[in-house]
């Protein structure tokens, strides 16, 4: 029996467990930015709450898995913690950088929980140091001594005083085992947390055996325990249940006042005895026979008939107030709860991944019905496809949101790596978040996070000067560091901008004449000077540091850039600063586009960015070797490129052309086309290599007709209408 409870054990922690790491990075997340926002407001209690709950909550869900390790060195953890909160200590710079190394620590044990072999002598020792800090921290302020729970979770030592007789309730949800979670694995970790006085388990929603299914849930279980622990310390041992369980815990109290206010918080009014069966307040036996009883009272009318109420005070014994509560919560109007919390679900990325390809099919192969519904002209069909279309759009918009995330989540974990660098360089920065909220797509965030922790890297290092060097150019000792983003016309700006230096002008064209980037002598325009910063192997950094000297990263930098369809663009201010300004798309899946045509190649346009659209004069308009020339729009100059030149398409020139005015980085450029084939949704399908190279190209599309169509890059298009003529090449 013991064998196969212990194999029980064993494989409720190995389905659960990822789940376990996953809530627990999000902890150790929380955590690091709570240490970091407190190191600002130092005296708030509701930060220094909400880091030792999120603090507890690690320890108690990985009491539940047994990971002794991380109860232990949490435990230590949670105790300086509760001290700060209750004022015994005082937060400072020092404590902050204790507690993020812990944390850094705590993470370490999370990430390695299923591997032994990664915790080495080193780490060890690192947590012993670790411990003997916090210890000397609390040295002093705790009153009494509490024993570690052992890695099997054993009893708690206590003392007498402060300990509390807790009456624990739970009832689950018939999908709790599917979920991978074993509710007497919880009922074993609460035995480690005091002395349990007695348990009970509930029967009253088991089926017959008939009935009965044998991968769901019917447990529910009443205990007393007799503990030290808090109420959110039990709380804590039910955290992975939460959505699948019905958690009471309360102090002792008259019965009477439990089942009154159980049924007070009860969210449905059923029958007024099946009310108070499900409180406890009467078993079914009991209540069948109040029933009887009033069935069988003398008089026709319901009006004689005595109250159900009355019955169950004089015959089943339940309490005035018991009675009088579930009927003022019969007398309550039933309602839709429209201020309940939203509940999330978790989904695995790739399943989300594989929602998105298929609907980018559907969109193929509705453009396709949609060809062929036209050929057919029967108009009844026609709009039939037409709102299918409309639908399959509803979904994308739809299916795409549930990929969009604020950036915020990724630019919060930034504050720990400059208050980290910062402090190793020496130097003092206020680092900003602004326009957290704006979304983006959730594989663009996380492709973006390294090319941003290289650009806020090097804005410490190479862009803020060190204090004395401040005041001696008449800035404040403080430098400043913004990160922000905003949306755009269908892409999304993300900028990173410093109070410091700048860019050496003169030190980046000279290290580019040395190394043959730039011919001797020649000094392009200063933005191309600008960009030389990003070229494979630059670096004006005179020594070698931890940061930076090498020459790597930048250049890596524009490349991942590049890859996700985005650009870069420096805006530098000599002794006051620099901005780095990266614009990326807000997704990488499904677009608007506008479909064009030039002979028998197809393009797709971000429809987005497309202003308006005029004529011009084909044939008639001279053009230069890259197809650029220009024309009158309202007074002003507007550069046109022509794609059928350009891209060197064989086809015959018509008498008249359309131009396609669109909006850029450089400001409005037109694109010159033959054919307007209007709207379309785009599903984005990425370049072989032998294309990602290729100029003024962001991917390609599949038309409902199966011709394959380019999608043009506005951005980097643009930068190849106003550059010079010698530098023009796809």
């Amino acid at each position: 029996m013991s064998n196969s409870a212990s194999d029980a054990d064993q494989a409720f922690i190995a389905a659960a467990m990822p789940a376990f790491i996953s809530e627990a990075v999000e902890q150790t997340e929380t955590i690091e930015s709570l240490l970091l926002e407190i190191e600002e407001h130092p005296k708030n209690r509701e930060l220094l709450d909400s880091l030792f709950r999120c603090a507890h909550t690690i320890k108690g869900s990985a009491g539940i898995f047994g990971l002794s390790k991380v109860v232990e060195f949490a435990h230590h953890v949670e105790t300086l913690l509760d001290q700060l909160r209750e004022g015994a200590i005082a937060f400072g710079p020092q404590m902050g950088t204790l507690l993020l190394e812990c944390n850094d620590q705590i993470k370490f044990l999370v990430a390695t929980a299923s591997d032994e072999s990664a915790d080495t002598t080193d780490r060890r020792d690192q947590r012993a140091d670790l411990v003997i800090r916090l210890c000397a921290c609390t040295e002093g302020t705790v009153q009494g001594t509490v024993a570690l729970p052992s890695a099997a979770g054993q009893a708690l030592t206590a003392g007498e005083d402060g300990v509390t007789l807790w009456k624990v309730s739970a009832r689950f949800a018939q999908d709790t085992f599917r979920n991978g979670m074993d509710p007497l694995s919880i009922a074993r970790y609460l035995g480690g947390l005091g002395v349990v006085q007695s348990m009970v388990c509930g029967t009253d929603t088991v089926p017959s055996l008939a009935n009965i299914n044998p991968e769901s849930c019917y447990l529910s279980f009443s205990m007393a325990i007799e503990s030290s622990a808090s109420r959110d310390e039990i709380a804590g041992a039910f955290s992975f249940v939460a959505d699948d369980c019905e958690l009471d815990i309360i102090k002792p109290e008259t019965q009477s006042q439990k089942l009154a206010r159980e049924i007070d918080e009860m969210p449905e009014t059923p029958r007024l005895g099946d009310l108070l069966v499900s409180v406890g307040a009467v078993s079914h036996d009991k209540l069948a026979q109040v029933l009887s009883s009033q069935q069988k009272a003398t008089g026709q009318s319901l009006l004689d008939k005595p109250k159900i109420g009355n019955l169950l005070e004089t015959q089943a014994g339940v309490a005035p107030e018991v009675v009088e509560a579930a009927l003022n919560k019969q007398q309550k109007t039933r309602e839709t709860s429209t201020g309940e919390e939203g509940r999330y679900i978790r989904v695995q990325a790739d399943r989300l991944d594989a929602v998105i390809n298929l609907l980018g099919e559907l969109v193929i192969a509705g453009a396709g019905a949609t060809l062929l519904a036209r050929e057919t002209r029967q108009v009844a069909l026609i709009e039939a496809n037409l709102h299918m279309n409309s639908l399959i759009e509803e979904i994308r918009n739809g299916t795409l949101g549930l990929r969009m995330v604020p950036v915020g989540e990724t630019f919060s974990r930034f504050r720990r790596v400059v208050r980290d660098t910062a402090s190793s360089l020496g130097k003092e920065v206020n680092f900003e978040i602004v326009g957290g909220e704006a979304e983006l797509d959730k594989s663009m965030v996380e492709k973006i996070a390294d090319p941003l922790m290289h650009l806020v890297r090097n804005s410490l290092d190479h862009g803020l000067e060190p204090p004395p060097e401040r005041v001696a150019a008449g800035k404040p000792a403080v430098g400043r560091l913004v990160l922000s983003a905003q949306h755009e016309t269908g892409a999304i700006l993300i900028r990173i901008e410093d109070d410091g230096r700048g860019i050496n002008r003169e030190r980046v064209l000279q290290r580019a004449w040395n190394r043959g980037l730039v011919e001797p002598g020649v000094v392009p325009v200063d933005d191309a000077i600008n960009m030389l910063i990003f070229e494979p192997g630059f670096s004006t950094a005179e020594q070698v540091t931890n940061l930076s000297g090498r020459g790597v990263g930048m250049d890596v930098v524009r490349r991942n850039i590049e890859a996700l369809r985005g650009s870069l663009r420096l805006n530098n201010r000599p002794g006051h600063g620099l901005q780095v300004d990266i614009r990326l798309p807000l997704t990488l899946a499904i677009i608007d586009g506008f479909l064009v045509g030039v002979g028998v190649s197809k393009f797709v346009l971000p429809l987005e960015s497309v202003v308006e659209v005029i004529e011009s004069g084909g044939q008639y308009v001279k053009v230069d070797a890259s197809g650029r020339h220009c024309l009158e729009l309202r007074g002003a100059v507007l550069p046109v490129v022509r794609l059928r030149t350009l891209y060197n398409i064989e086809s015959s020139l018509p008498d008249r052309v359309s131009v396609v005015v669109v909006n850029s980085v450089r400001g409005k450029y037109g694109i010159e086309v033959e054919v307007l084939l209007g709207q379309q949704q785009t599903v984005i399908k990425p370049l072989g290599r032998l294309f990602k190279t290729l100029r003024g190209i962001s991917g390609s599309s599949i038309l409902g007709s199966g011709e394959v169509a380019l999608i043009l890059d506005v951005g980097s298009l643009g930068e190849l209408v106003t550059a010079e003529p010698s530098s023009v090449s796809v």
